[in-house]
């Protein structure tokens, strides 16, 4: 699911020690450049499951049920200098294609009546009974929650020889969650940059959360030739994706003495002494966020195999803006 793949990664690297051994300057540089392309790619993972092989699936009571399962890939580039900062190796496979976030969702569509248009809907979410086994672990969180809404309009209807599906689409999306998992690292110090003042954190765990909301344009062909569907698309991805992420602990605050301060002592130093604060730094932990606003463009492709009224379609996605990567596998009965 969603962030499982982060959560397992950081949680490796932070219980070998490598986190100890990071200022939080350092760490800031490296999150900020690794959520703010989370957050574009939580804006296209956003999309996986509303668009299926066939561009039109034709008029009530034409319709689809099914389950997608799929990633996008946070870059290679930023996934890498992320483990860099916490000092460790980055592990093989995420050097070459970045950190995957995950998507499970049920999709359903039906073809309305006399109009060439079709409806969407989607819906994922782990319960967390389910994530808790998933983790192993009693004191890790993961939640998750992933729904949208599309409307197809076919703008030519498929025919006889090499005429092709070809609809234009239009969508809402959101998908939310949240991963916190143990470090392992005990109590554990964290220094700030050109000072001997410091914050002491109390069995730290690593948090990460992320929302996005979007509005997805679409145009895609596909052509049906026997029992296989072959597709193309292009989409234009709108909205907000919001990445924050950081430690989450009992909080203690010293100055430049080693003396025991209140936390808001502490900003207020940092602050005069114009040495960066964390977005959030409080008793219960320090974060960073960043969030993504610019026009998404995608292309995405792949082909669908039909027999009687199982369908099973394969999804490759690519991403203009950071060069990032997709799939998705939709098993679905199809009427």
């Amino acid at each position: 699911m969603k962030g499982l793949i982060v959560a397992a990664l950081v949680a490796t690297t932070a219980a070998s020690g490598a986190f100890a051994e990071v200022q939080i300057s350092e760490f800031e540089d490296a999150f900020k450049d690794f959520s703010s392309d989370m957050a574009g790619s939580l804006a296209v993972s956003s999309t996986i499951g509303s668009n299926w092989s066939d561009a039109y699936v034709g008029t009530f009571p034409h319709m689809g049920l099914g389950l997608t399962v799929g990633a996008t890939t946070v870059n290679a580039d930023t996934s890498s200098k992320l483990f860099t900062s916490m000092g460790a190796d980055t592990p093989s496979g995420i050097d070459q294609v970045g950190i995957p976030i995950p998507v499970a969702v049920g999709t359903f569509k039906i073809g309305l009546p006399w109009l060439p248009m079709d409806l969407g809907l989607k819906l994922g979410f782990l319960p967390p009974s389910v994530a808790k086994s998933l983790m192993g672990s009693s004191d890790s969180t993961i939640k998750y929650l992933n729904w949208g809404l599309q409307a197809r309009y076919a703008l030519v209807k498929q025919g006889p020889g090499l005429k092709p599906n070809v609809s234009v689409g239009l969508a809402y999306n959101h998908v939310n969650g949240e991963v916190e998992v143990p470090t392992g690292l005990g109590s554990q110090r964290y220094d700030f940059e050109n000072t001997t003042a410091y914050v002491a954190a109390t069995d730290p765990k690593m948090d990460l959360s992320w929302t996005s909301n979007t509005i997805d344009l679409t145009a895609q062909v596909s052509k049906k030739f026997f029992v296989i569907v072959p597709y193309l698309g292009t989409g234009l991805t709108f909205g907000k994706s919001s990445v924050k992420g950081g430690v989450s602990s009992d909080i203690t605050a010293y100055d430049t003495s080693g003396n025991q301060v209140t936390v808001d002592t502490l900003k207020s130093y940092l602050e005069q002494h114009n040495i960066a604060v964390p977005d959030e730094l409080t008793d219960s932990g320090f974060y960073y966020k960043a969030d993504e606003t610019t026009p998404l463009l995608r292309f995405y492709g792949g082909m669908s195999f039909r027999l009687f009224i199982l369908d099973m379609d394969a999804q490759a996605i690519y991403v203009l803006k950071s060069k990032s990567f997709g799939a998705s596998l939709t098993g679905r009965l199809q009427f």
